[in-house]
């Protein structure tokens, strides 16, 4: 590479004494040169920007439920305590706390700067999202306290959701009505505006209509009440229920157990979409920027027009469940988990991956053998370091044996239970008579009770089952617990096939990119440490013993 750029400078000081072809190879030299410090450049900048979770300090609970982000202020919400960083999540302060026996936080909004609660006993609002919290809805009973949802729609009318039905209020919150339409004896929980409309996730389905009806256009389950019975052929069934709503222009999207399903005419019909790609159906929410993303069971997708197919957002993130997401304005995408908060700038390396065409890949491939080279040996240089520890296939292995999720577990309970005809079932006998045991003697002195020998007798039986060889009953149970295995299994390999490449993506990070700064060097070595011990909670201490020097 170095002896290629020195021909070019040697080159230039005489470009006037080269010919037309020379001077045409040496424009072209040029041109590739310049296309790879851009590509270079862009692959850099882009790397550490796609797929790059950072997890956020500063909060001791791991389960997060919801974050949303105001003019550079975060809030994250656990199951009772509500944060806020005006930072960027270096420090956190506890504005808010979820009081009294059951209650928990369902759901957190911003509206002109004000920030709402949705709790299991009311709506709580501050003006500055810091104090002075005070409840401005209160329902009659538990099912119309617990609050899930709420919208805002303009000149002050704002809608929630609850377990008990919808309600209303045209004068910012100062009044509530109970929607009278029919949502009213719905339990809601979640509500999208479009235009003049809305769009309600219930347990019954998605309805769409306004104060003055309300119509159901998607159909979650087949209990069928007294609603729409007349429309229920004519709905989309999911069978499973809607978890949230997603609005983007003339596309609406549903969030369901049973994957994601879009509208393209304002909901009178509906369609699954793909889910190529996408590890889990079971989704939870759904942003749109730029990109969709979703918030599964199983982390972060986003999806790639260009493929028609989901990218898992694995990097940096040791975290499954997604619970809620959202975008700041500066492009930072914040992620609530089960295992912290994360965040990202959320911009795509398809950018990048796309500077360089196939013709100057060509190109760069034929003019810098020795580059292409040089870079392999670097990788595998810096792969070498870590030939120590075990290998991602032995990590799996130990997991399922520690686990005792085998699947050789479950074929050795299918040979003993079909076995198990062979065996006879055994039963001994024993019995005693004793109506003779005490007698007159009958010699010479008849007037003498004596006692005489007892009378015993045993015997064994044995039988044979042999329909089990056929068909066993204990088959049922085995099929039960063959399914819970595989699906524990599953999680399992899962989880440390996360938790291993995200440490390894750590330990290459801090021998290529190592850190100045003390306290993100120190978060990172914090970090490491942490993945190692789940690795050893998933291998009964396997790892740290195997890689011991």
């Amino acid at each position: 590479m170095m002896g290629w750029c020195v021909y070019i400078l040697k080159g230039e000081r005489r470009v006037s004494e080269l010919g037309k072809n020379q001077r045409r190879c040496l424009v072209k030299c040029f041109t590739v040169l310049s296309v790879v410090f851009v590509s270079l450049f862009c692959a850099v900048a882009f790397s550490f920007a796609d797929e790059l979770w950072e997890p956020v300090t500063g909060i001791n609970e791991p389960d997060i439920r919801e974050v949303v982000v105001m003019e550079g202020v975060v809030f994250a919400a656990s199951e009772k305590r509500l944060y806020r960083s005006e930072d960027g999540g270096v420090t956190w302060e506890i504005v808010f706390s979820a009081k009294g026996e059951g209650n928990i936080i369902n759901f957190i909004s911003i509206s002109e700067k004000a920030v709402f609660v949705c709790t299991e006993k009311g709506v709580y609002k501050s003006l500055d999202g810091k104090s002075k919290w005070r409840t401005i809805f209160k329902g009659v009973g538990p099912e119309e306290n617990s609050i899930l949802h709420i919208a805002f729609l303009e000149e002050g009318k704002i809608y929630i959701g609850t377990r008990g039905g919808l309600f209303v209020s045209n004068d910012n919150g100062v009044t509530w009505e109970k929607d009278s339409g029919g949502a009213g004896n719905l339990s809601v929980r979640w509500i999208a505006p479009k235009g003049k409309e809305l769009f309600l996730a219930t347990e019954y389905g998605v309805y769409k209509g306004s104060d003055s009806g309300w119509r159901r256009v998607f159909v979650t389950q087949r209990e069928e009440a007294e609603y729409d019975s007349d429309l229920q052929d004519e709905a989309v069934s999911a069978v499973k229920p809607v978890n949230s709503i997603m609005v983007d222009k003339e596309r609406i999207f549903l969030a369901a157990d049973l994957g994601i399903f879009v509208s393209d005419d304002n909901g009178e019909t509906w369609q699954s979409f793909t889910s190529d790609g996408l590890m889990s159906r079971k989704v939870k929410r759904l942003l749109f920027k730029d990109n969709v993303y979703a918030g599964t069971e199983e982390g972060v997708f986003v999806f790639e027009e260009k493929g028609k197919k989901w990218r898992a957002l694995y990097k940096g993130m040791a975290a499954d469940k997604a619970q809620s997401i959202t975008r700041a304005n500066d492009g930072t995408i914040w992620v609530a988990t089960n295992k912290g908060l994360y965040r990202s700038n959320g911009t795509s390396a398809v950018i990048a991956r796309n500077v360089v065409t196939k013709q100057s890949q060509e190109e760069i491939a034929s003019f810098l053998p020795v580059a292409r080279n040089d870079k392999r040996n670097a990788e595998e240089n810096i792969l070498e370091l870590f030939n120590h520890e075990p290998s991602i296939k032995e990590m799996q292995n130990v997991a399922i044996e520690y686990a005792e999720v085998h699947p050789g577990k479950i074929k050795e309970w299918r040979d003993r239970a079909q076995k198990k005809a062979l065996l006879p079932d055994v039963s001994v006998g024993l019995d005693r008579y004793v109506t003779d045991y005490w007698h007159w003697d009958a010699g010479a002195n008849p007037d003498v009770l004596v006692r005489g020998d007892d009378a015993i007798s045993w015997d064994v039986t044995m039988s044979w089952k042999l329909g089990e060889l056929v068909w066993n009953d204990d088959q049922t149970s085995i099929d039960t617990r063959s399914r819970l295995m595989v699906q524990l299994r599953d999680d399992i390999l899962d989880e440390i096939t996360r938790t291993y490449f995200e440490r390894r993506r750590l330990q290459i990070e801090s021998y290529i990119s190592p850190l100045e700064d003390l306290r993100l060097k120190l978060e990172r070595e914090l970090r490491i440490q942490e993945l190692t011990a789940d690795l050893d909670a998933l291998t009964g201490g396997y790892f740290s013993e195997r890689v011991k020097p």
